[in-house]
């Protein structure tokens, strides 16, 4: 990904999902990269259709911390949809991004 056109979506919270995915799908016909990070009730993003389809194109991941407090036994279908990632990850993640949005 090249950091200086990337768009970052940290996806806190269960709710907005639907703005999620619109902003993602814009970013992507904008030929911009995207990151989407989920953490807290935002792991719910992956029982979403839309997760699945985004995870074609766009880089996700899912805190490591937030998948064993609130997921546990909803993370069996995640192979090559999302990567787990230690928390500190997230610096480094909005760092490669030239900006970035929370929900």
């Amino acid at each position: 990904m090249k950091p200086n056109n990337t768009l970052g979506i940290v996806v806190n919270s269960n709710r907005y999902f639907n703005h999620v995915t619109h902003l993602a799908d814009a970013a992507l016909q904008d030929q911009k990269d995207v990151r989407v990070h989920l953490m807290g009730p935002g792991w719910a993003y992956i029982q979403t259709k839309d997760c699945k389809r985004l995870s074609k194109t766009v880089c996700m991941t899912l805190c490591m911390t937030s998948a064993r407090r609130f997921a546990q036994g909803k993370l069996e279908k995640l192979d090559n949809i999302i990567t787990l990632v230690n928390p500190d990850e997230l610096s480094k993640i909005l760092g490669d991004c030239s900006r970035y949005v929370v929900f």
